[in-house]
């Protein structure tokens, strides 16, 4: 870790020559902002080491610098580094036939050995990425000739150009990039040096970092040359900062948004756009830990929830509440299911049947002499989240559950979710390009609250069994199947309370034009444009 700071703190002072400080901008040259060349937005975390291999930087950032072999846009995968590609009739074959003269942004090319060696590096600690069903079948990556690359599976995967779009852990990084080992995992990177439409241009730990427009790219540039993202962990600070001209976008990326804050940027003059829905919030429930153990607590809590409410009052009508895992327009995802509706009532004789009673002057249930209370773990930087665990408390307060909130920085949430230290844990479906396939292949895995929350079930196996049958058939009637007994399973067992459907916001003065969404990881920037006053 240490040289991993190390080489990024070098390459901070490299690359930061020649920056000069403007009005609004703390990095981009003098007059570019004036001319409509930097677009200031902000991001609640540091970005990290932009390790194309790791899941140490946020997934768009990442995204800016590297490019994959497929792209995700607009619901369907596209060419990006490879520009065709052949399926063999078996499913387990793939041969891309790669962007002739293409290059990185240091000029060198993108060609079938640097992209072996990108694949080779990524199957080097092979473990960390089994919740990715295209890497656990990987068997062999083969150099056809300069501009072909063949990969090999051991079993067909339907969803391998989906998940080869995802960005990480297989984007390609330049030469340039690789420690002398090759091994980008053990060792870090030397510079972040991809084939992306941007490029590093500076980067201050905690304050912001700053891309440049990569000349090089092979497809569509944005029109703008930089790229500032301040880090600003506050969404009420962000917004601040919007209002107050110091940034010039607020995209919600990491759901912070709350109905009165966006609602605030709107009716300060600001123009404010919404996305369609875009995955699923839920509660996860540790069927292995806790008095969430217990069948009839999880029923209990499903039947307690006022989602509605979430929706309106939280959220303002942003998002809508959601009675499945993941929206039924998801692929393979529209199975008949009964809702649990809000029945407080019923909520109560699920706790009463099941040995949970009140006790005179208590305010909570007990049984055998304890009390009915459930840790709820989220982000605490997360504003939102902070909010929709006091509703908790409030609604499962009222049926005699005490709900305890315990505000996590990242490192010991996601940490609770890998090592199942949860008893009811605020998290999402994965939406584009991941849903379903990606985020089924994980549940087989302790990388994510979801593999702990099914822990517990004794269909547990059966559930993973019908995961990889569906992953790996070529037979639609089969996936289809396969998929529908595991949501129906997951929801009968009450694993999840699915809460709202989130969308994603954004908020920026009327001189940034384009504005678009596309998934939660990738966010088209070549379209978005800043117009100047001369212009309009």
């Amino acid at each position: 870790m240490k040289k991993l700071v190390i080489h990024f703190l070098l390459l901070s002072i490299l690359v930061s020559a020649g920056l000069v400080s403007c009005n609004k901008s703390k990095t981009a040259p003098k007059g570019a902002e004036t001319a409509g060349e930097t677009l200031i937005m902000s991001y609640p975390s540091d970005p990290g080491m932009l390790n194309p291999h790791t899941y140490s930087s946020p997934q768009w950032i990442q995204a800016l610098v590297y490019e994959g072999l497929t792209r995700f846009k607009d619901g369907k995968v596209i060419p990006a580094i490879a520009e065709s590609w052949d399926v063999s009739p078996d499913g387990k074959e793939y041969t891309f036939h790669l962007r002739k003269g293409n290059v990185f942004s240091d000029g060198t090319p993108v060609n079938a050995a640097i992209v072996k060696k990108n694949f080779d590096a990524v199957l080097k600690h092979k473990d960390e990425h089994n919740w990715m069903e295209s890497v656990n079948q990987l068997q062999e990556v083969v150099i056809v000739d300069d501009n072909t690359v063949k990969l090999i599976l051991r079993a067909p995967f339907s969803a391998t150009l989906q998940e080869l779009a995802l960005s990480r852990p297989l984007r390609i990084g330049a030469e340039a990039l690789f420690p002398e080992s090759g091994d980008t995992a053990a060792d870090g990177i030397l510079k972040p040096l991809g084939g992306g439409m941007w490029m590093l241009k500076e980067y201050v730990p905690e304050q912001y970092i700053i891309f440049e427009r990569n000349e090089k790219y092979w497809g569509q540039k944005p029109s703008f040359r930089y790229l500032e993202v301040r880090i600003i962990p506050d969404i009420n600070t962000a917004a601040n900062a919007l209002k107050a001209g110091e940034i010039n976008l607020l995209y919600d990326i990491e759901g912070q948004m709350t109905g009165d804050i966006f609602n605030d940027l709107k009716n300060s003059g600001l123009e404010t756009v919404i996305s369609n829905p875009v995955y699923t919030t839920i509660l996860a429930l540790n069927t292995a830990r806790g008095a969430t153990r217990e069948l009839a607590v999880r029923y209990a809590l499903e039947y307690a929830i006022d989602k509605k409410s979430i929706a309106d009052n939280v959220f303002y009508g942003l998002e809508t509440p959601a009675d499945t895992l993941m929206p039924v327009s998801t692929p393979y995802c529209n199975v008949p299911l009964t809702p649990y509706n809000y029945d407080p009532e019923k909520a109560v004789e699920f706790l009463e049947n099941a040995g949970w009673l009140m006790e005179q002057g208590s305010q909570y249930r007990r049984k055998n002499g304890q009390e009915l209370r459930i840790k709820f773990s989220y982000l605490g930087d997360n504003e939102a989240a902070k909010i929709i665990g006091q509703v908790l408390q409030n609604q499962y307060g009222k049926i005699g559950a005490n709900i305890e909130l315990i505000a996590q920085d990242d490192q010991s949430y996601y940490a609770s979710q890998e090592e199942g230290l949860f008893e009811m844990m605020l998290t999402a479906s994965w939406g584009d390009p991941f849903d379903p396939h990606s985020y089924f292949s994980s549940f087989r895995h302790p990388s994510h609250s979801d593999y702990a929350a099914q822990l517990g079930l004794s269909m547990k196996p059966q559930i993973d069994k019908a995961i990889s049958t569906a992953l790996n058939s070529t037979d639609e009637e089969e996936t289809q199947a396969n998929y529908t007994y595991v949501i129906r399973t997951l929801h009968e067992q009450a694993v999840y309370v699915p809460l709202t459907y989130p969308t994603r916001q954004m908020a920026f003065p009327v001189e940034i034009q384009g504005v678009r969404f596309n998934t939660r990881a990738d966010v088209p920037l070549e379209e978005f444009r800043i117009v100047s006053a001369k212009s309009k």
